[in-house]
């Protein structure tokens, strides 16, 4: 055979092959974008129409803003600095700020990953009811911003989880996920990315003018309002930086309502516990890409254990990883004249912001769920030693848990339980027992039994940690067991801290 020939047949056989493979990724195309809407339509998930606008729209719209434009002229001006590299800075933060929202991402690879991984570790307990009455109570046109509190570095894919079939969340994301491939992955998912304790102020307007145009244009957010994970299992301070943002909105669109959703996450088990209660301060960036190493180090390990037999009784070995929600909070609501807040000067904003900050801080801590181990950590620490104490200060506990309006986590275990409800709202009696003596002793008989179910999947966890041991009915601490059960008890606490106490001259105060 002639080379003209070979090549030739060389060709046709590219050709032939190129074809295959555009007709193949086409149909897999299509296949995937009909499974996409089927899901979408099914849970009538509505997506934003500014979420598909184009990234560089947003870039240019933001380079071409006359206060980002201004306030570049100042810089150079200022600093010595030409124009060009000042607005050469800015390009690239928002090159760093601004994600591209992509449907496969989100709700093919990310939500399948995601899911994958969170069943792998917990069972997930999400409060979907909850979650349709916030937003039905939200009207059209309203800025919705979920807040939530922050304890683990899995909050981000545990809320996803629980949202996913209702709504797209965009996320504030710390630098911590400024790395390959994570960086990608979460842009694809239209989270945007801050710079946690930036101290330039020209990147803090960049940002909140960047937050303002995609809230206003009805993108849904969410962030995380302690601004970084707890180091003691207790809420931290409030971040005021992002909520401050958002509240500028209305020094241009002073009608324009902002709805705050509390979000509350809970687990009964946080994979970097003993990790966090041993840092001395906010880590930095090495720490936090050890951190990074030392989760997937192990993630291998728990994602190869679901495919043995063992694992797959096991797979909940984390326990409950819990998410529940609260009802809107309408800005209105909470700060009189909000849009006369939003035009005062910095100086004397911030602390009606600080005061903000603080009334949504308590309403996430009473948003946050009851897990089996945190209620039982309690007890623990209160003195209970033997299976009979713990379940009548466990019993009592969630009784008035429940009446101040908490909710609590119960899974498949509580499935079929009297007076206990598995989807986190609180338990009904009977309709059918009109013998209010027998209603009482249906009560609590189901109150006792749903101590003792709460009681057995702590402890099983507990002791499998090997932070308690039982000998018969009693119980024994093990010699560090105090810190961690003070971690998961001190979740159920109300806010302790404020953002009120804000200093003019700390940055990492406002910083979000």
């Amino acid at each position: 055979m002639s080379i003209p020939v070979q090549i030739g047949a060389v060709l046709v056989a590219i050709g032939l092959y190129e074809a295959a493979r555009y007709t193949a990724f086409r149909a897999l195309k299509r296949r995937w974008q009909r499974s996409i809407g089927d899901f979408l339509r099914r849970h009538s998930v509505q997506l934003e129409h500014f979420r598909f606008i184009d990234r560089v729209w947003v870039r240019q719209t933001l380079l071409q803003d006359p206060e980002i434009d201004r306030l570049a002229a100042d810089r150079a001006a200022t600093s010595g600095e030409t124009l060009y590299e000042v607005r050469a800075r800015i390009e690239a933060w928002l090159d760093e700020i601004v994600p591209y929202f992509n449907l496969f991402s989100y709700y093919k690879v990310g939500a399948a990953a995601a899911r994958a991984a969170v069943r792998v570790c917990y069972e997930p307990v999400f409060d979907d009811a909850a979650l349709a009455r916030a937003r039905a109570a939200i009207p059209p046109g309203t800025v919705t911003v979920y807040v939530a509190n922050h304890r683990s570095n899995a909050d981000y894919v545990v809320l996803s989880v629980g949202t996913l079939r209702q709504v797209a969340l965009s996320y504030a994301v710390g630098e911590w996920a400024r790395v390959w491939p994570l960086d990608s992955l979460f842009r694809s998912f239209g989270s945007y990315f801050v710079r946690r304790g930036e101290k330039d102020p020209l990147y803090h307007r960049v940002l909140a003018r960047y937050l303002q145009l995609v809230a206003s244009r009805g993108l849904t957010t969410a962030f995380f309002l302690e601004g970084g994970l707890s180091r003691d299992g207790a809420l931290r301070p409030p971040r005021i930086g992002l909520l401050d943002y958002l509240v500028g909105i209305l020094r241009t669109e002073p009608d324009r309502r902002i709805a705050f959703v509390p979000v509350g996450i809970n687990y009964d088990r946080v994979l970097e516990d003993r990790h966090l209660l041993g840092e001395k301060g906010p880590p930095g960036i090495v720490q936090k890409l050890a951190s990074l190493g030392k989760i997937a180090v192990r993630a291998p390990v728990v994602a190869g254990a679901f495919f043995g037999r063992a694992a797959l009784r096991s797979h909940r070995k984390y326990g409950y990883a819990a998410v529940s929600f609260g009802p809107p909070l309408f800005l209105g609501d909470l700060v009189a004249d909000p849009a006369a807040v939003a035009a005062l000067p910095d100086a004397e904003r911030r602390p009606h912001i600080a005061a903000l900050a603080d009334r949504l801080l308590a309403e996430v801590g009473a948003t946050v769920p009851v897990t089996p181990v945190a209620v039982v950590a309690v007890a623990l620490l209160g003195g209970a030693r033997d299976k009979g104490a713990l379940r009548q200060h466990v019993g009592a506990a969630l009784q008035k848990h429940r009446a101040e309006g908490r909710p609590i986590a119960q899974g498949r275990a509580f499935r079929g339980l009297a007076g206990a409800n598995p989807d986190l709202a609180a338990p009904q009696l009977n309709p059918a027992l009109a013998n209010p003596d027998l209603a009482a002793l249906d009560s609590d008989i189901g109150n006792a039994e749903e101590a003792e179910r709460t009681v057995d999947l702590a402890l099983r966890l507990l002791v499998r940690r090997e932070l308690v041991r039982l000998d018969g009915g009693a119980i024994a601490l093990s010699a560090d067991a105090a810190p961690i059960l003070a971690y998961y008890a001190r979740s159920l606490d109300a806010p302790t801290h404020s953002a009120a106490a804000w200093k003019p001259d700390d940055p990492a105060r406002t910083a979000s």
